[in-house]
């Protein structure tokens, strides 16, 4: 398992310490035999969303540290048994974005081109270099500890050695770069003349630990609710009495609920059976909850600070005797954070019982002259340039009911029925009872971020949310007679945008043991009353090119191990990426152009030599129990997104290029140089981010001032330099594209 180290640390480089240099990432690397057998997701990467790179043996091991220092960048190599570390030391004013690529935000969105130059020092000689990046893959990388989302870069490194003139393309790389741990693999080896093959590997590298400079993950406020209509999980419930051990792997090293929460990956890939569940957010409504009229439910009229509040469904058991639980949920943007309120909740809806098994609802928003203390579920208390947020380590707390006050909260009506149960209504407060303080208080804690897997095979970042409240129960308004203790505690893994993707509810009572001590329970927490392991509504968990032609391309996607609620599939396409703006065509209002058949699709009508960015996600009709209306859901287009901007999802796309040739670019080349190395000229330019750019060609002239007798001189790839002797004055290079010449830039003499 990756292990992520906090802090920062001087390094010591060929045996002393420099000053002023701050380690900024240290990993552990792995360098993989290059004649072994390598898995086609290494060594072909482009066109797909998810690299199988499980297989990998990683050998000889090397510590890498990258620090900064006065003069730029070190980046030190200590290898197993190795004397002194070889060293480096890099330069300029793209050294960073070079070295730390997730440090740019620029880098870390699909389709993304950035020309890159450095130098690098080595034993006092300078070389030149040049990093031509383009981002072309977006999704997971699968290595053999844990999986981590990424960003593919192709890139074409060019080189000019110390003392000569001309810039020789070196290689052609590939690197995976996770935008919280940073370069996590590395394929290279020689470039072809136009830079977009590689001719064979000579080098692979697998970064097995991080030991410092991890990036720490953030929840955004934009990312926890996305708005009405627009959420729908499906998930299992393994029921009352579930072992807590058991919802793992065995061998996890799992007894308890507290082992499980300090897990750094949550494999629940396993749970595939149990009662099924739906959770919807709608409007609150009478045709959504017979609660509709009753405290907290009607909400407060926004004021600019507080916002509509949503109603969070939970439909459990859905195909036999149904158990509808709801909540309602309410922003307030304030001053120093960004607090989601609880106001009101329901279990067992519209149920008969006694109390625990019959409709019971709480009141947390002040009603019919009787006030009561508010709950938050959520409060982010960290601001940046993306907005507020909450981390790892964030806590809040409050006392909903509070000692020694006695606090009229719960009750037992039923919708729709006339008598209500007895006793009702309960107050709360705080109690110690049989050894036990039952504090009257309700606390969350972020207790930390990782992965997790799901039954259906999809991975997604989450922070885990632990959210405990214990109080004791009374029936009369003195709080004189006891009837009930609670200590209830929910863990909530939480993923940007998609929501809660699994949750487990304890007991209504889970006490800590004799001498025990700490946040919550762990000895006695050994099984769950309730669980909700999502296993959907999710996009495919992987999307594949396949054949292009002049007019069409083809694709296929693994929509996941559960596809019994999916209705169908929706693609998108465009000529630009998801992540720039909103897609130009889908399979809906387009029909003509898609042709489905199964997980795999054809889009026809496309223009030749033009490049597509395409993504799939999949469609599913839920009818409302309550209502019985039924309405279609489309599940995000991206399950997370640790990597931009929190006001928009990035999805997961595969970018393919049609055949034929029409594509021209419109940029014109700029920064020209040209200097003498005898018997040639040297000239070099900026890299064109016309995405339409195959190549490069040279033309000369005698004649600067006339359009007319220029003629090409020299033709390149992608690489930026030529060498020649051209016999005319004058020079100047254009770009060139599949379906003709760019324009002209301007020249020199």
């Amino acid at each position: 398992m990756r292990l992520l180290v906090t802090g920062l640390a001087l390094v010591t480089l060929t045996g002393s310490v420099l000053a002023a240099t701050t380690t900024l990432r240290e990993v552990q690397t792995g360098n993989v035999a290059v004649g072994a057998a390598l898995p086609i997701d290494l060594t072909s990467p482009e066109g797909k969303t998810r690299w199988h790179l499980e297989s990998i043996a990683p050998g000889a091991s090397a510590l890498v540290a990258i620090s900064n220092q006065d003069q730029g960048f070190v980046q030190e190599t200590r290898r197993t048994g190795q004397a002194a570390p070889a060293r480096v030391a890099i330069s300029g004013a793209d050294a960073e974005r070079w070295l730390l690529p997730d440090h740019d935000p620029s880098q870390m969105k699909m389709g993304a081109r950035v020309f890159l130059q450095f130098n690098e020092t080595r034993d006092g000689l300078v070389d030149r270099l040049t990093a031509e990046v383009a981002t072309v893959g977006i999704g997971w990388l699968l290595l053999p500890d844990d999986p981590q989302e990424v960003v593919l870069q192709r890139v074409l490194v060019s080189r000019q050695r110390a003392g000569e003139r001309a810039m020789i393309p070196e290689a052609l790389i590939h690197r995976w770069v996770s935008p919280r741990e940073g370069v996590l693999a590395t394929i290279s080896g020689p470039a072809s003349a136009d830079g977009r093959t590689r001719l064979a590997v000579d080098s692979i590298t697998i970064v097995e630990k991080v030991l410092t400079g991890a990036a720490t993950m953030k929840l955004y406020a934009d990312q926890l609710y996305r708005g009405e209509f627009t959420d729908l999980k499906y998930g299992y419930d393994k029921g009352v009495g579930t072992l807590v051990s058991s919802l793992v792997p065995a061998g996890s090293g799992v007894n308890n609920m507290c082992d499980l929460a300090n897990l750094s990956t949550w494999d629940f890939s396993g749970v595939t059976t149990g009662s099924q569940t739906a959770t919807t957010k709608t409007p609150s409504s009478a045709a959504e909850t017979c609660n509709a009229a009753r405290c907290g439910y009607a909400g407060y009229p926004p004021d600019g600070s507080l916002q509509t509040p949503i109603l969070e469904r939970f439909d459990r058991n859905l195909t036999a005797t149904l158990r509808k639980d709801n909540q309602v949920v309410q922003r307030e943007n304030r001053v120093t954070d960004v607090t989601f309120w609880l106001r009101a909740a329901t279990q067992n809806e519209n149920a008969a019982g006694a109390l625990g098994t019959g409709e019971s609802r709480i009141c947390f928003a002040d009603e019919s002259g009787k006030p009561r203390n508010e709950v938050p579920v959520w409060q982010l208390t960290h601001n940046d340039a993306s907005g507020w947020y909450t981390q790892a380590g964030d806590t809040w707390a409050s006392v909903p009911v509070d000692s020694p006050a006695c606090q009229e909260t719960f009750y037992t009506l039923r919708c729709g029925v006339a008598q209500p149960l007895t006793p009702n209504p309960l107050w709360g407060r705080s109690c110690t009872n049989s050894g036990q303080t039952y504090g009257g208080k309700q606390s969350g804690k972020i207790v930390q971020g990782g992965v997790v897997k799901l039954p259906s095979g999809h991975t997604l970042n989450a922070l885990l949310l632990r959210n405990t409240t214990e109080f004791c129960v009374y029936t009369d308004s003195a709080c004189a007679l006891l009837t009930d203790k609670v200590r209830t505690i929910v863990y909530i893994w939480q993923a940007p945008f998609v929501g809660a993707v699994a949750l487990l509810q304890s007991a209504k009572k889970v006490d800590f043991a004799t001498g025990e001590t700490g946040e919550t329970p762990c000895t006695a927490f050994t099984t769950v009353a309730y669980t909700d392991i999502s296993y959907g509504l999710l996009p495919p968990v992987s999307i594949t090119a396949g054949a292009v032609t002049d007019t069409t391309l083809s694709l296929s996607w693994n929509p996941g191990n559960d596809t019994h609620r999916l209705a169908g599939y929706k693609i998108y396409w465009d000529t630009d990426p998801g992540a720039s703006t909103n897609y130009a065509f889908d399979s809906v209002t387009n029909p003509g152009q898609v042709a489905f058949a199964g997980t795999t699709a054809t889009i026809s009508g496309l223009t030749p030599g033009a490049t597509y960015y395409v993504t799939v996600t999949s469609l599913s009709d839920f009818t409302d129990p309550s209502t019985g209306v039924v309405t279609r859901y489309e599940s995000i287009r991206y399950p997370t997104t640790v990597s931009g901007d929190p006001n928009f999802s990035y999805p997961i796309e595969v970018a393919t290029t049609t055949t034929g040739g029409t594509c021209i670019p419109t940029l014109q080349v700029t920064g020209l140089t040209v200097d003498k190395s005898a018997p040639n000229i040297h000239a070099c330019w900026s890299p064109t981010t016309d995405a339409c750019a195959v190549g490069y060609d040279v033309l000369a002239s005698d004649d600067a001032t006339s359009d007319i007798n220029w003629s090409v001189v020299g033709q390149v790839g992608l690489t930026t330099c030529w060498d020649g002797n051209p016999s005319q004055k004058f020079l100047l290079i254009r770009s060139r594209g599949t379906g003709g010449n760019g324009p002209w830039g301007h020249y020199l003499r």
